[in-house]
């Protein structure tokens, strides 16, 4: 059950139900509390112009005691308004976040980074916001105009009647106004979506763009979107400022009504002194829900946006994980034992397979090869050649179009997507470090890996030396991206964590091409130590730069050209 919920937010919302009953029961007592106050009241006074003796010391008893048990329900609502924000809170990010990391791939490619964050970041906000402010006060308004109404249709049904007709037909025309709020703030969102990539992009590119001289350029793109805002933000507030005119009409005018109404029937007999002074007491609290009714509308209208945009991340179709009968017996802690790998001795094979970012745009067609257990293979091409495409198709990263891809001898629909990625290494140019230390990085590759192990690792990758170097050693922080590395650092680094894995299938995606050649060297001899008694695939642009494999496959636009062996 839980497992199902986590992909709704109905579910993260409808878990803490209990939570929100409480708060519901606090705002009920709360309001039914006002309420004989106000009856109170008005009892003493009707009792009072009847000539009667009044004990006052028990009338203020009586509204002390209202008074405590109205602060006890007013904390209780308080706690559990805060106790339901704040699960819910919890329980959407977890929904989120679990969405995400089982987000395929080309999900990632399609999405731009800005509108990403701002949907992970700013809309995520608003819908916390939506459940743990707009929510609960709506809920509070509406219940404190349901007893308020009950308690005035008992003494007077037809001063409930005009009460009833005059708040609703403004809330409508309200509501008919809000709906436009609604589609002024998805436009806004979207401004903002842009804006956010827009200046990520500078900042991300700002080597380029200072060596260009691009900052006017740049300048007038984020110019122009802040100009988009503004614009959307002023037509915004107009729609805003007709909501503010009617939340004084839903005030003032069905109120003086309401008045007259009540002159009228005290004229005719028909109301005391008492109940007018009651009902006077408790349309102040209905008029000032009613009256923010129409401003909890426009903020749900503008939540709701971010909402939609949340649920759009949810919509999307999650990463495939196999469904076969092998994929319950391989998993990340129970790989295929050496006995089992070595019953297969070709280990991966490509049959005729044919794959493209975009659809109709094939970048493979129809590749076909054949790896065998412990042989070192290379891939050669050109930029654009297909090479690369391959080591995420090995990976998982996205599945065929067409053909079929064999892991000892299952297709990867059968695979668990993480059972698979256990099998391979990966040394790739791009080395990616995350902020945090070169301990917790090298970490990256074993889950649970101790220091030893991490340190053993890098020894083995040639990287213990310069680690060394560093005041703090492994707890030397590695920046964003690892900025405070160089490129060949960076590099062992990534070594090291294809050491501490030790997954039996070695990717190497052309890992000396953005160093020097001394580097290289250096590089290029721990790489020889990772490779021994491994099934390793290079990929390099030339042919010169590789040495000591078994195959060769010579890739040109998107196809196999030829096989040296």
């Amino acid at each position: 059950m839980k497992q199902i919920g986590r992909r709704s937010l109905c579910y993260a919302v409808a878990r803490y139900w209990y939570l929100c009953m409480g708060y519901v029961l606090c705002a009920y007592l709360l309001a039914q509390i006002i309420v004989w106050g106000s009856d109170l009241i008005a009892d003493t006074t009707d009792r009072l112009f009847a000539g009667e003796v009044i004990l006052l010391k028990t009338i203020l008893l009586l509204l002390l005691i209202l008074m405590c048990v109205g602060g006890l329900a007013a904390l209780g609502k308080s706690l559990f308004r805060t106790m339901f924000g704040s699960r819910v809170q919890r329980e959407l990010r977890d929904v989120l976040v679990e969405k995400l990391v089982k987000l395929p791939l080309c999900y990632f490619d399609s999405e731009e980074t800005g509108a990403l964050m701002n949907k992970l970041l700013s809309d995520m906000q608003q819908v916390e916001d939506l459940f743990s402010e707009l929510f609960p006060e709506l809920l509070m308004s509406g219940m404190t105009v349901a007893v308020s109404g009950v308690y005035i249709g008992r003494q007077n049904v037809c001063l409930f009647a005009v009460t009833m007709v005059c708040y609703p037909a403004l809330l409508w025309i309200a509501d008919q106004l809000t709906k436009r709020v609604g589609k002024v703030a998805r436009v806004r969102r979207q401004l903002i979506d842009e804006l956010e990539h827009t200046i990520y992009d500078a900042v991300q590119g700002i080597l380029i763009g200072r060596t260009y001289d691009l900052y006017e350029l740049q300048k007038q793109r984020i110019d122009k979107r802040i100009d988009e805002i503004v614009e959307n933000e002023v037509h915004r507030t107009k729609v805003q400022a007709v909501a503010f005119v009617m939340d004084y009409i839903v005030r003032w005018i069905p109120q003086l009504i309401c008045y007259l109404f009540c002159l009228y029937e005290v004229n005719a007999g028909r109301l005391s002194v008492g109940s007018v002074l009651a009902y006077v007491m408790l349309l102040e609290r209905i008029t000032k829900p009613l009256g923010q009714i129409p401003w909890y509308l426009v903020g749900i209208r503008e939540h709701k946006v971010s909402l939609d945009r949340i649920r759009e991340i949810l919509k999307q179709q999650e990463e495939r994980t196999g469904g076969g009968q092998f994929t319950e017996s391989v998993r990340v802690s129970d790989r295929p034992s050496v006995t089992e790998r070595q019953k297969e001795d070709v280990i991966i094979a490509f049959e005729n397979v044919s794959f493209g970012y975009s659809e109709g745009v094939p970048i493979l067609q129809e590749v076909y090869f054949q790896i065998k257990r412990g042989s070192k293979v290379a891939f050669i091409g050109e930029s654009g050649s297909g090479k690369s495409t391959v080591v995420k198709l090995l990976c998982g990263l996205y599945k065929p179009w067409e053909g079929q891809y064999r892991l000892y001898g299952h297709d990867i629909s059968e695979w668990d997507v993480e059972a698979l990625r256990g099998e391979i290494g990966l040394v790739s140019q791009d080395v990616f470090l995350f902020p945090g230390t070169i301990a917790e990085n090298v970490s990256y590759g074993k889950r649970g890996a101790s220091y030893e192990e991490i340190v053993e690792a890098c020894k083995r990758a040639g990287a213990h030396d310069f680690i060394m170097r560093f005041p703090l050693g492994y707890d030397t922080e590695v920046g964003e991206r690892g900025a405070k590395l160089s490129g060949g650092q960076k590099q062992r680094l990534s070594i090291a964590r294809a050491f501490l894995k030790d997954a039996p299938i070695l990717l190497l995606d052309e890992p000396t091409s953005a160093v020097d050649t001394e580097t290289e060297r250096g590089i290029q001899e721990a790489l020889k130590k990772v490779m021994e008694n491994r099934t390793v695939i290079t990929i390099a642009h030339r042919l010169s730069t590789v040495e000591d494999v078994d195959e060769t496959y010579l890739f040109c636009n998107g196809k196999i050209s030829e096989v040296i062996r």
